[in-house]
C-alpha cells in the first residue's frame, strides 16, 4: 500500500566524542536511563585497527508547539530562544538532531487569521521552524484541523523531514503517503528514518526513527493504519539494519507504554500529546515527553559503543526561560509575525497585553478535558457569555470544540490569552426557547462527549445517576420558557446533533447589532475579557 522509503542523513564526527563529554560533565541536572548522575568516563586513545571507537550524537526534542512568541508575559518558551540553546548544543556537538513530536500546525491564534490575502494555517510555524533547524518531525493529530491544500502547502514549504509510519493521505480510492512537492518532485513521507553518523575513521552508526500517530481527528483525505502494527513493521526493519532504534510518537502516554512493551530494542521513545513533561521507563526503554509550546526541551545524549554494540543515553530537561537569550535571526521572523497577530486583536480589544485576570489554579482548555467534561475555563467563559446579556439570563452555553487553547493557563492571564483559547471568535445570541428544546440540546451536547459538541456551560447541572438537569438551581421544566446566551456556531445550528437548535425552534431572539461593536455580544471574547476583568477586581 505504502511507498516504503528510508531517508540517509550523513554527518561526520571528528572530534565530537570529547565535545559531547565535556559538555555532559558541564550539567548538573541530569536524568538517565543508566540511572547515574554522571556518565561514564570514555576512551580517547587513538583508534585502532579495530575502530572501536565509541559515537556520540545528540537528538534535541520538542512536541506540541503552537506558539512561536515567548508566554507568559515573555518570561517561558520562545522558538528564538530555542535557536539560541540549539546553537549551543551544536558548539558542544555537531551529530545533532533536532525533532518535533508532532503538533505544531494548529492550533495557534496566529493560524486562523488571515495574511496577504490567505488563512495562515500553521505557515509561520513551518517558517521559524525552518530557521531554528528542525530536521525531523512526526505527524500529529492537529496537523489535520487544516485543510487538505494547507496541509500540502505547508509541507512543500518544510524544509524539514516528515515521518509517517502509520499516516497516509487518501484521494478517493487511492491511498498513499503524504509528500512534499519541489519541482514537480515528491519526496514522499517514509515510513522509516535513518540517520547515519560516522566515527573517528569514518566507520558509520545508524539511528533509526519510526513513528506513530493517535487517530482521533478523522478527516475523509486521512487514512489510519494501526500505530502498533505498523510501527512494529517499521522497528523488524530497522532492527535488521540499524545500531541505534528511537520512536518518535504522537501517542498518550499509555500508549506510547505499550509500543515500548512490544518494541523492547527501541533505546528511547520520543512523545508527544500531553503537553507537561514527564520522564517513564519500560523495561530499557525511555519514554520522553517535554512541555507544550517549547516551555521545556529534552536533550538526549548518546554514546555508541561499537565494540559490545551497546548504547549510553542520558536525558536532560531544559526549561526554556528568559535567561536565554533570542538568536537575532529567529527573533526577526517571530516578531513580524507578531506584529501581523497584535494588528489583528487590536481590532477587537485596545491593550492585548493587559492583565485581566490572576489563575490561582490553572485554567484547563485541554482538548481532552473540554470535550469530556465541564472544566473551570469553560466555565469562566460560559459565565462571561451570560454576563454581557442585556436581560437578566437562567443559563449559557457553548460547544467546547470553540476553545482551541489544548492548554492550561495560569498565573497572569491576558487578552491575549482569551484569544488564544476562543481564537475564531463569533457573536452571541440571547435566546428564548421551550425547556423541552432546552432539555434536547443539552442531552445532544452530552451524547457528543468526546466531540468538539459537548457543551461548557454556566449555571447549569448535571446528575449522572438521573440523568437529569438542573437549570438555575431548579430541575429543568420542559414547560418552562427560558432564556440562555448561547454562541454563534450553535446558535446557527452547525454543531454535531444540534441541528434543530435554530430559529424556527425558538421563541425569540436577539444580538449585536451589526457594526455596534461596543455591545460586548459582538464578540464573545470581549464579553469573556469584561467579565475576567471584572472579577479580578
Amino acid at each position: 500500500m505504502k511507498n516504503k522509503t528510508t531517508y540517509l542523513i550523513k554527518s561526520i564526527a571528528l572530534f565530537s566524542v570529547g565535545l559531547a563529554i565535556f559538555g555532559l560533565n558541564a550539567c548538573s541536572t541530569l536524568l538517565g536511563s543508566m540511572g547515574g548522575d554522571q556518565p561514564p568516563p570514555i576512551d580517547y586513545s587513538y583508534p585502532g585497527e579495530e575502530d572501536n571507537t565509541p559515537v556520540s550524537f545528540t537528538i534535541l526534542q520538542m512536541n506540541d508547539v503552537y506558539e512561536i512568541a515567548p508566554l507568559e508575559k515573555g518570561k517561558v518558551g520562545g522558538m528564538a530562544r530555542v535557536a539560541t540553546f540549539r546553537n549551543q548544543l551544536l558548539e558542544e556537538n555537531f551529530n545533532l538532531m533536532t525533532v518535533l513530536a508532532g503538533d505544531f500546525l494548529s492550533p495557534s491564534l496566529l493560524g486562523t487569521m488571515k495574511y496577504e490575502g490567505k488563512s495562515i494555517k500553521g505557515r509561520q510555524m513551518v517558517e521559524v521552524m525552518n530557521s531554528v533547524g528542525v530536521g525531523l518531525v512526526a505527524f500529529g493529530n492537529h496537523e489535520f484541523d487544516v485543510k487538505e491544500g494547507e496541509l500540502q502547502e505547508r509541507m512543500n514549504e518544510s524544509y524539514f523531514d516528515w515521518l509517517g509510519t502509520n499516516v497516509l493521505h487518501q484521494t478517493g480510492k487511492k491511498i498513499e503517503p503524504f509528500y512534499k512537492e519541489s519541482y514537480d518532485y515528491k519526496y514522499f513521507a517514509p515510513d522509516t528514518y535513518v540517520w547515519e553518523i560516522e566515527n573517528y575513521n569514518g566507520k558509520p552508526i545508524r539511528v533509526g526513527f519510526y513513528s506513530a500517530c493517535l487517530s482521533d481527528n478523522q478527516q475523509p483525505w486521512v487514512y489510519y493504519e494501526d500505530p502498533y502494527q505498523e510501527a512494529t513493521k517499521a522497528y523488524l526493519e530497522l532492527v535488521q539494519n540499524c545500531d541505534v532504534i528511537i520512536g518518535l510518537t504522537h501517542l498518550e502516554l499509555a500508549q506510547d507504554m505499550k509500543m515500548a512493551a512490544l518494541l523492547p530494542k527501541t533505546k528511547l521513545i520520543m512523545g508527544g500529546h500531553e503537553h507537561e513533561n514527564s520522564l517513564d521507563s519500560i523495561g530499557n526503554v525511555v519514554i520522553a515527553k517535554a512541555d507544550a509550546n517549547a516551555k521545556s526541551v529534552w536533550v538526549h545524549r548518546f554514546t555508541y559503543y561499537p565494540d559490545v554494540k551497546t548504547t549510553e543515553l542520558y536525558s536532560e530537561l531544559v526549561q526554556i526561560t528568559d535567561a536565554i537569550p533570542s538568536d537575532p535571526e529567529v527573533d526577526e521572523i517571530v516578531q513580524r509575525w507578531q506584529e501581523v497577530l497584535t494588528q489583528e486583536i487590536k481590532q477587537v480589544v485596545n491593550d492585548p497585553d493587559e492583565v485581566i485576570y490572576k489563575a490561582k489554579t490553572p485554567l484547563d482548555g485541554r482538548e481532552k478535558s473540554v470535550r469530556n467534561f465541564q472544566t473551570n475555563l469553560g466555565g469562566i467563559i460560559a459565565a462571561g457569555m451570560a454576563a454581557s446579556a442585556k436581560k437578566p439570563v437562567d443559563a449559557a452555553f457553548f460547544n467546547g470544540g470553540s476553545i482551541r487553547l489544548d492548554d492550561q493557563l495560569s498565573g497572569d492571564i491576558t487578552a491575549v490569552d482569551v484569544f488564544r483559547a476562543l481564537p475564531f471568535g463569533g457573536g452571541l445570541y440571547e435566546v428564548e426557547l421551550k425547556g423541552t428544546i432546552l432539555k434536547k440540546a443539552l442531552d445532544a451536547g452530552m451524547e457528543n462527549q468526546g466531540l468538539g459538541g459537548y457543551l461548557q456551560w454556566y449555571n447549569i447541572e448535571y446528575d449522572v445517576v438521573s440523568k437529569s438537569w438542573e437549570v438555575a438551581g431548579k430541575p429543568l421544566n420542559t414547560s418552562k420558557i427560558y432564556r440562555i446566551v448561547v454562541s454563534q456556531y450553535v446558535f446557527e445550528g452547525k454543531e454535531n446533533r444540534l441541528d434543530f437548535f435554530n430559529q424556527k425552534n425558538f421563541v425569540s431572539w436577539q444580538t449585536a447589532k451589526e457594526g455596534d461593536s461596543a455591545d460586548l455580544r459582538s464578540d464573545i471574547r470581549k464579553a469573556v475579557i469584561a467579565d475576567m476583568r471584572l472579577n479580578a477586581k
